[in-house]
């Protein structure tokens, strides 16, 4: 019993660090700290590529307005390919 999906996920890009990385859910929404005790951190995922992108739009786009000295100006946001890949063991 498993699921093998395709995805799209959410890179961080231009932040002080060698290499971009994918984001997680708490992206999303601040708040969220899972739904249960001990629920194990998620990459925030879409199903399609032109909804990843338009997340990336608008968090791009709600940094874009900030102080010249914020790093927060600086980062990009690129909708990426994952696979998600869940087995019973």
């Amino acid at each position: 019993m498993s699921w093998d999906r395709k995805l799209w996920g959410v890179q961080l890009v231009g932040v002080m660090r060698e290499r971009p990385i994918l984001i997680g859910q708490i992206w999303h929404d601040l708040h969220h700290r899972g739904l249960h005790k001990d629920e194990p951190t998620r990459a925030l995922l879409f199903v399609s590529r032109s909804a990843a992108r338009a997340w990336c739009k608008a968090k791009m786009d709600s940094y874009k307005d900030r102080p010249e000295y914020e790093l927060t100006r600086k980062w990009r946001f690129r909708a990426v390919r994952v696979r998600e890949k869940v087995t019973v063991l």
